[in-house]
């Protein structure tokens, strides 16, 4: 800014120079900031799923000093450490084998970094309605810092690849997505995969520049490779992307250097990666440890549903059927096709569809399109046949910025190109805008009379059983849930998951007595109609889950049940635990 010597020159640069373009910055992202506020406290609802829970409850024991375990005790897992000579220890909480360590590594850092006594006031405070649990509103905080790093990379990236204009109105169409709010207020770690992706884009740009000049590709490819190997750890199908940079990388490179660029970018993503890697063969003898085991299964079939598998005490690996395996993939690919993929771009989903048409002048764009669209094919075949239906990071919507530069950057063609649009492209930008903002306003008018809404998961309820349980039963109660995730995050304490048939909760029982069992909608709300006719003659000698159903429901619990005191919170949540287990009733 040039000295201001009299109040004509202040007024005149306020006005009409470098000013009153800071103005206009600052009230965008003022506008920006204030949106982001409202919408995040409209639409967040908690964390949704077990999966999501899984790793923020991790995440709160790496924070409190105890590793990257696991508080949750998964029959499964106790039988597959048994086979290995490790027995059941209460004091010592099995280590995460199933997640990618990267987005519970952020939670917990944001855990970290706040005064232990907040901290403890934050986890361990009852919420008072109509405000919900503070470890929530942490996660919430997180995932919504990450998407406005997003936005700021897609400005960033829209402007260096092709216009101003473009780099604002893919940034703003990002912030207006009601798909990406949604996926960002559900707390799953959504956000920071789309942080990555966007580095790995913008590396790759910077070295694609760099390969015209012959000026530091090499350092640029490391970085894009080094930002791919961070994705795997975010989420480990996205280890595909890898050797799609590597292939993009030796592909603009001479012939007599190619082989040389491959391997920068492998071995930069193997640098990242390979500290974790070596932990799990450490551990588990393969490298993503046991989420290897998702490739064989998929949520919703009953004989290969993921939750049963784990509350199973069998230490075998489930098997690979490929009839089950290639209907899983597809079914996710045409999922993907026909409506994640859409929903976040919007119309500028389509106008990036379209706008293959169009051959751009630069290079640098036409291959990171080229790029783009074989990694987002790669990545979502591999999340079809490797997931198993539970991950929630989805490739279609973290790649959305992308779908945004690209379609925008093809709108501005086409604005350019009609003599009409050319005389006020501010008028055509802004209607492309409402239009994508139109689903996120409807979202945020519609009224809502609650504003947290948590079955199966009732804070309140978990911190209160929690401090019956330690004051009762010490620091290592053992108690199951069939919920566990949400137990262990919101309780603090390490929780059995509820297995799969009453012979299996009494295995339990052998490992550590079970003293309070907490059955919630997830299971009194679900229809078990063919566990409450299966014929006698099919049960064990233990009897099963039917039984005890229906003693639930006509209020007289079977005599041989060893938990014979039930707290009724509501007709779909109920507290069953063994004489004097909880000292005072849960409210």
């Amino acid at each position: 800014m040039p000295p201001l010597k009299t109040r004509t020159a202040w007024v005149h640069w306020l006005e009409a120079g470098e000013g009153a373009r800071w103005l206009r910055r600052c009230a965008t992202l003022l506008a920006l900031l204030v949106l982001s506020l409202f919408v995040a406290h409209t639409q967040f609802r908690g964390p949704l799923s077990e999966e999501t829970l899984r790793q923020a409850a991790a995440a709160r024991q790496w924070a409190e000093g105890r590793g990257y375990a696991t508080p949750v005790n998964d029959p499964q897992l106790v039988a597959w450490h048994e086979e290995r000579g490790i027995r059941f220890d209460v004091t010592a909480p099995y280590p995460e084998l199933r997640h990618p360590p990267l987005y519970p590594a952020v939670l917990a850092g944001a855990l970290r970094v706040l005064p232990n006594g907040r901290r403890d006031a934050w986890l361990n405070e009852l919420p008072v309605p109509p405000d919900g649990f503070g470890g929530d509103y942490i996660l919430l905080a997180v995932n919504v810092a990450l998407l406005w790093l997003a936005t700021a990379q897609t400005w960033w990236l829209g402007r260096r690849l092709f216009s101003a204009a473009v780099g604002r109105a893919s940034a703003l169409a990002l912030m207006l997505s009601a798909a990406v709010w949604t996926e960002t207020v559900a707390v799953n770690g959504m956000p920071l995969a789309m942080v990555l992706l966007l580095a790995v884009g913008q590396a790759m740009a910077r070295a694609l520049e760099a390969n015209e000049t012959g000026r530091g590709a090499w350092a640029w490819w490391a970085l894009a490779g080094g930002a791919a190997g961070l994705l795997f750890l975010v989420d480990y199908p996205a280890g595909v992307l890898t050797p799609v940079v590597a292939a993009v990388a030796a592909w603009r490179q001479p012939h007599g250097r190619r082989i040389g660029i491959f391997a920068v970018v492998c071995g930069a993503a193997m640098l990242v990666s390979a500290p974790w890697l070596m932990r799990n063969l450490t551990l588990t003898g393969n490298p993503v440890g046991l989420a290897w085991h998702d490739a064989a299964l998929r949520a919703g079939d009953p004989t290969a549903e993921p939750e049963r598998f784990r509350g199973t005490f069998a230490a075998d690996a489930p098997d690979l059927e490929l009839r089950k395996f290639a209907n899983k993939g597809l079914t996710v690919l045409q999922s993907a096709l026909q409506e994640q993929i859409w929903s976040g771009g919007l119309v500028l989903t389509g106008l990036f569809a379209a706008g293959w048409l169009y051959r751009f002048q630069s290079g640098t764009v036409r291959t990171l399109r080229a790029w783009l669209t074989v990694s987002l094919a790669m990545l979502v075949l591999a999340h079809g046949f490797l997931n198993s239906g539970e991950g929630e990071r989805l490739p279609s919507m973290y790649a959305t910025p992308f779908l945004m530069i690209f379609g925008a950057g093809f709108f501005r063609v086409l604005v350019g190109s009609n003599a009409a649009l050319e005389v006020r492209p501010r008028l055509a930008w802004l209607g492309l805008l409402c239009v994508q903002a139109l689903p996120l306003l409807q979202d945020v008018l519609e009224p809502r009379r609650v504003h947290f809404n948590y079955p199966p998961y009732h804070p309140g309820v978990f911190i209160e059983l929690s401090r019956g349980l330690r004051r009762d039963q010490g620091p290592a109660p053992g108690w199951m849930a069939d919920v566990p995730a949400g137990a262990a995050w919101y309780s603090g304490l390490r929780v059995w998951a509820k297995p799969g048939t009453l012979r299996e909760f009494h295995v339990a029982s052998v490992s550590q007595p079970i003293e309070v069992l907490v059955l919630t909608p997830r299971t009194l709300d679900r229809p078990f109609f063919s566990e409450l006719l299966r014929p006698p003659a099919e049960a064990s000698r233990f009897g099963d889950w039917g039984r005890l159903y229906t003693g639930l429901i006509q209020d007289r619990l079977p005599a041989e049940f060893p938990l014979g005191q039930q707290q009724k919170l509501a007709d779909n949540f109920r507290v069953l635990s063994s004489t004097g287990a909880l000292g005072a009733s849960v409210k």
